[in-house]
């Protein structure tokens, strides 16, 4: 029987592989995690957010432009776990600012997509709802998921003023 690898295995393999990379694809080197979950108590997780801590931030970073794309965020996932409202939030966000935010399902999906980024050939993986692999999107498919309302009163994943993101319905 197959074990099931756990996120943070997951993500601990994308960035082995990365390390392991770096003297090929020294871009890699700026790659990262923002440690941004976890259990925290009141008081600290009230500071970390004044300190700019955002729900819903990706778990992989390369801030590197490719393929027309400014950045990467990867959203790491396994088995049947499912991104949460807030993590949607932000991969629409980054979609649609420039940047190129996708959900990955295991390391080896996440490694795929940090490699067809950095060949300028995201077009040729079967990413479906910003989902891969495709067959995953039912995952988070963004029909089931609940709207998001601005301050400007429209839903934030098809709207185009940046400045009210945040507020739920």
């Amino acid at each position: 029987m197959e074990r099931r690898e756990s996120e943070a295995q997951a993500q601990a393999a994308v960035f082995d592989w990365a390390r392991w990379e770096q003297s090929q694809t020294p871009v890699l080197k700026a790659m990262y995690h923002a440690a941004n979950e976890g259990k925290r108590s009141v008081r600290a997780g009230a500071d970390l957010k004044r300190q700019g801590m955002k729900p819903g931030v990706s778990d992989i970073c390369l801030p590197y432009a490719a393929g027309g794309y400014n950045n990467l965020y990867v959203e790491l996932k396994v088995g049947s776990n499912k991104a949460t409202e807030e993590q949607l939030i932000f991969i629409d966000t980054i979609n649609r600012i420039g940047g190129r935010a996708i959900i990955a399902y295991g390391s080896d999906a996440a490694i795929e997509v940090i490699k067809a980024y950095l060949d300028g050939a995201l077009e040729s993986l079967d990413i479906k709802s910003d989902t891969y692999p495709a067959e995953k999107a039912k995952l988070t498919d963004r029909v089931n998921a609940k709207r998001f309302i601005g301050f400007c009163g429209k839903d934030c994943r098809t709207c185009d003023n940046m400045g009210c993101l945040g507020k739920k319905e």
